[in-house]
């Protein structure tokens, strides 16, 4: 594989991973009930829209994989100004996009199974309770929220300050992880814009030619002294 077509399997990635993972948070805030709710309440939900559960879920595990082959290909130029902060956050977003993975299992597939296995509210309470004290997934949440959110932080800023991306990107940096902590079907429309305009540009970035720093923004080449 040439590094020309690597490049655009990278942009493609790091611009369809983080969609597939904001559109499919919207379509389980759609499913799931209004407020705060038990985990009866949510399977009760789920088993009334198992399709569209099950594609919120698939659309989970496909974004990690595709997260991580974007940010693969930003590592190659990863260096310079903003060099060192954009392979943080590489590292940071690799690290949360594989966690994602078995965050997407751990919490989808539950719901799905207890309505099919005929399981008791008291007994769904007392799982939902014990998982939050199960060390393993408290350390996958951890690796995903700090990977995912903190790191996507991390990383356009420093795509900003190797100027690859506008000043905007990492406004909608920010923006993505105060939506995706936010409930809500709003803050999930929202998480949706602001995934296209964090990582849009710095999917763009991938295949556009860098501007060559010896030159001015005209095109023209800059008088550097020596």
């Amino acid at each position: 594989m040439t590094r020309h077509t690597f490049l655009r399997l990278s942009a493609l990635g790091l611009l369809t991973g983080p969609l597939l993972f904001t559109f499919g948070d919207l379509v389980r805030r759609l499913v799931e009930p209004s407020g705060t709710s038990s985990a009866a309440d949510i399977s009760r939900a789920v088993a009334e829209h198992q399709a569209a559960w099950q594609f919120a879920a698939i659309l989970a595990l496909l974004s990690g994989p595709l997260l991580v082959l974007g940010v693969a290909g930003l590592a190659l130029d990863a260096r310079g100004r903003g060099g060192r902060t954009t392979l943080v956050g590489i590292w940071m977003v690799a690290i949360g996009a594989f966690a994602s993975i078995g965050h997407a299992v751990a919490f989808y597939a539950p719901y799905a199974l207890y309505d099919r296995a005929g399981v008791s509210s008291s007994v769904m309470k007392a799982l939902d309770d014990a998982s939050e004290r199960y060390a393993p997934l408290v350390a996958l949440i951890v690796l995903f929220i700090v990977g995912m959110m903190l790191g996507s932080i991390v990383l356009i800023v420093g795509l900003r300050r190797a100027r690859k991306v506008p000043v905007w990107s990492a406004v909608a940096a920010v923006v993505f992880v105060a939506a995706g902590s936010s409930g809500g079907v709003l803050a999930g429309v929202v998480g949706v814009m602001a995934a296209l305009a964090a990582f849009g540009p710095a999917a763009r970035s991938l295949v556009e030619p860098a501007v060559p720093a010896a030159e001015d923004r005209t095109g023209r080449e800059a008088t550097l002294p020596g």
